[in-house]
């Protein structure tokens, strides 16, 4: 997934906004109450996040200042009252870094930023001149031309040593890796690095000698540690074409979907129960939702995947924050009913047409309030969003474990790091179904093919035709499908979606105009037990 920055300046509020009261509510957690926390007229903000004390902590745009990174810290009660600033300095630039975040420790004295470390001697609530303590990550990840960015999202565990991290590297690949945290003189080294994403994506089959066995994909962008740190959440993909949110378990790297839904579904974090999330989502947005791409299930979906999640993103995400009329959430879920009940949704926790969702979401630690950003369509200006669950029975926090690090699939060698660079990105694979059939898969850097000829693992279910993506970022890139689900559950798929380029003001727009033979260039339909989608509800 490529690297997002979210460093816009945001608007301050003087005043509390009206109370909204989210609808339908979802029986499991009752009412759901969203409010946007007053701040003051001379504070905008770049960020906020709840501590575990249950606070929020605040990263303030200093006023005047030029450069992004010049940050003043503090922390607020999330009713707006009670500021207090207590960091207030420039957070050095590095390369390959992927901007500012601020993931609290679970001591709540320390703020990892990416690439430092904002140290306490007390608790946020109370520190005093804080120090700003490099981390040294391992050399192989650290910088070079084999790296374009050394982190895309970083996460901290509830042991307050561990740390996760997904390197983006030059070739558009992606490796998790992680390490533990050890303070040396002025600062932290990152020890113990592992690489705990799949490293091989195929096996060769022993069946057919022209044949290849793909492998389960761990890893993704990481979000949160879970299960007491005994577990990590990601931005993945497992059963579906489109991104969805997924766990991984450390000891074991089985990998489990949070949420299968056909829409794009990226980030889910949970509340320290563990029983609700908070997930980013286009789901209830039907005009810029592209759940079409994804309706239809297909074998093999992540690791023979046709390359469609830059195009959902950028259409459904940074084109609705940019001008586009739509939203990305947040949707407030039961983990159980997402993991368990297919075509659940949950609670759409967008208020206004106006106002997108940016990140980061967080909990407060009683599991009953949740906070977000929103950004309004097209400006600058942001604000941070509160929703109260007042007849929500919390539980316990789930409590802290310890975070295993004797992972037998993961991977200390980071050598290997180099050599996934070198690796080339074009695939030409064969796919033999367990009881009928094959898949051919192609790609190239500008063209992906996914040939289905009566394939089959189970023999109920036989998929027939193709798929296609043919990739122009700067240009129009096009998708099409022709495909046929035939057995025990039936589906088609006849669709043809054009995107315009990925960049300026309407990115990845969809183009309806005739091609060269008359027909709009995007046109057709996907439907699936008994669901059909279209792309009139598409049309802007």
């Amino acid at each position: 997934m490529n690297a997002k920055l979210a460093l816009s300046t945001l608007l301050a509020m003087s005043a509390a906004a009206p109370v909204l009261a989210s609808a339908p509510d979802d029986t499991a957690t009752g009412r759901h109450i969203v409010r946007t926390v007053p701040l003051p007229e001379d504070v905008t903000i770049d960020s906020a996040t709840y501590t575990p004390s249950g606070k929020l902590l605040l990263a303030i745009m200093t006023s005047g200042a030029e450069n992004p990174r010049d940050i003043t810290l503090a922390t607020i009660n999330d009713d707006g009252t009670g500021m207090r600033v207590f960091f207030k300095q420039k957070i050095p630039e590095r390369a390959k870094d992927n901007g500012l975040r601020y993931m609290v420790f679970a001591d709540n004295r320390r703020i990892f930023t990416g690439d430092f470390i904002i140290e306490c001697r007390r608790s946020l609530e109370r520190c005093r001149n804080p120090e700003i303590l490099p981390v040294t990550f391992p050399p192989e990840v650290a910088a070079g031309p084999n790296i374009a960015h050394r982190w895309s999202e970083i996460v901290v565990a509830p042991d307050n040593r561990t740390i996760s991290w997904t390197t983006l590297l030059s070739n558009y690949a992606a490796v998790v890796m992680t390490g533990e945290l050890v303070k040396t003189g002025k600062g932290y080294v990152i020890s113990k690095p592992q690489i705990i994403s799949t490293l091989e994506p195929f096996k060769p089959d022993p069946q057919h000698p022209d044949g290849v066995i793909p492998e389960p994909l761990r890893g993704g962008e990481v979000k949160q540690f879970v299960n007491g740190g005994a577990a990590l959440s990601f931005a993945g993909g497992l059963n579906r074409v489109l991104a969805n949110s997924t766990i991984q378990d450390l000891a074991t790297g089985a990998v489990k979907p949070v949420t299968d839904t056909p829409s794009y579904t990226e980030t889910t974090i949970f509340s320290p129960d563990e029983k609700l999330g908070i997930t980013m989502s286009t789901r209830f947005s039907p005009a810029t939702d592209l759940a079409i791409l994804g309706l239809v299930p297909r074998p093999h979906p992540a690791t023979l995947n046709m390359g469609l999640n830059m195009f959902a993103y950028t259409h459904s995400v940074t084109g609705v924050r940019k001008a586009r009329e739509g939203n990305v959430g947040p949707a407030l879920i039961d983990i159980k009913t997402s993991m368990t009940q297919p075509g659940y949704q949950g609670t759409n926790l967008n208020t206004s047409p106006d106002w997108v969702f940016y990140s980061p979401m967080s909990w407060h630690p009683g599991s009953k309030r949740a906070s977000w950003v929103e950004g309004l369509r097209g400006r600058t200006a942001k604000r941070i969003q509160i929703v109260e669950l007042p007849d929500y029975r919390a539980g316990p926090a789930v409590p802290a474990k310890a975070t295993p690090s004797d992972l037998p699939y993961a991977s200390s060698d980071m050598s290997v790091i180099p050599a996934l660079v070198g690796r080339s990105q074009e695939i030409d694979v064969k796919v033999f179904g367990r009881s009928s059939g094959h898949i051919t898969f192609r790609r190239t850097a500008a063209r992906i093919e996914k040939t289905y000829v009566d394939y089959s693992d189970d023999g109920r279910n036989v998929w027939s035709g193709s798929e296609t993506t043919d990739v122009n970022p700067r240009g129009n890139s096009t998708y099409s499908a022709k495909l046929t689900l035939t057995g025990e559950t039936a589906g088609a798929m006849d669709l043809t979606v054009t995107f315009g380029p990925l960049g300026g003001d309407h990115p990845a727009g969809l183009i309806f105009e005739p091609d060269a033979a008359g027909n709009p260039q995007t046109r057709g339909f996907a439907e699936y037990q008994g669901q059909r989608l279209t792309v009139a509800g598409l049309v802007p």
